[in-house]
Parts: C-alpha cells; sequence; structure tokens
C-alpha cells in the first residue's frame, strides 16, 4: 500500500509528464499536489531536498492575483524548472523505493515448548 505522500508524489509526476510548458506543468504539480505537505510529513531523507525544492518555488512573494509558485516560476529559466521537475521526479522515486523496500527481519527468542509430534515426524 502506498502512502497519502506517495500518492500526492505520483499525481505530481504525472502532471509534470503531460503536454505544456514546462513552466507550466511544474507550476500546476507543486499546485496541485505538493504545496501544502511539510517536509514534516516526509521521511528523514528527503526532507532537506523538499524543503529546497519549496524554497525555490515559494521565494518570491506574488504580484496581482498570480499564485506564489507560479510568481517563483516565471523567474526561472527553463533550465531550472527542468532540474525542479526532475526534483520532483527523484524525490518520488525515492519515497516508493523506501515504501518498498522489506521490514528488516526479527530475531524471535527460541520457544521452550516442543514443536508438536506431527512437525518432528517422532
Amino acid at each position: 500500500m502506498t502512502s497519502p505522500f506517495a500518492q500526492r508524489f505520483s499525481a505530481a509526476v504525472e502532471v509534470l509528464i503531460g503536454d505544456g510548458p514546462v513552466k507550466q506543468r511544474l507550476v500546476n504539480a507543486y499546485e496541485q499536489h505538493l504545496a501544502d505537505v511539510t517536509d514534516a510529513n516526509l521521511p528523514p531523507g528527503l526532507r532537506r531536498e523538499f524543503g529546497e525544492l519549496q524554497a525555490a518555488l515559494t521565494r518570491v512573494a506574488p504580484v496581482g492575483h498570480e499564485s506564489r509558485a507560479r510568481a517563483n516560476v516565471q523567474k526561472m529559466s527553463p533550465h531550472e524548472a527542468v532540474q525542479h521537475a526532475a526534483t520532483v521526479v527523484k524525490l518520488y522515486v525515492e519515497l516508493m523505493n523506501g515504501l518498498e523496500r522489506a521490514e528488516p527481519l526479527k530475531v524471535v527468542a527460541p520457544s521452550s515448548r516442543k514443536p508438536p509430534r506431527y512437525l518432528t515426524g517422532r
């Protein structure tokens, strides 16, 4: 089962791979799926990079009726927007890899009870 955050990142990636200019896709992906995610909700290994992404998309105050993310992305070069979109994809992949890892084996103390005879053949 995937976490709600993995689902949000998945939806953001779907927007990123859609049609339209990369800046528009980045704004839509962030605003629709990631804007209200806090780095505290993410695994510790992803928090710094997600925090940097958030800072890049919220640094500049908006003018008029535009959103904060749109104001910031408009000031980026297309290359910068591509890098931030790649960061969203990378975070999604890392989040999914973390969810798919098997839980470590636990050491179980040996039981003092004898196994049933049908298991031992005696």
